[in-house]
């Protein structure tokens, strides 16, 4: 579905890489202007993930306590 959704809008360059190639290959003005939105959305989702997992995956980690016994 994301592909046939975004097909018209960038070409389906879901993956930085493949957009930063093709866009190298192409060489024209649209192409280099539309690759901040594929890197600055790949490092803005992965701070969201790091916060996710510092907050709420390790908080609901330590209400459980160790998976040893202490007796």
């Amino acid at each position: 579905m994301v592909h046939l959704a975004t097909i018209p809008i960038t070409g389906t360059g879901i993956n930085p890489a493949r957009s930063l190639g093709a866009a190298v290959v192409y060489n024209n003005n649209k192409a280099w202007s539309d690759q901040w939105i594929f890197w600055v959305g790949t490092f803005i989702g992965a701070a969201i993930a790091a916060l996710y997992h510092q907050i709420v995956l390790r908080a609901s980690a330590r209400g459980y306590g160790s998976f040893r016994s202490n007796a």
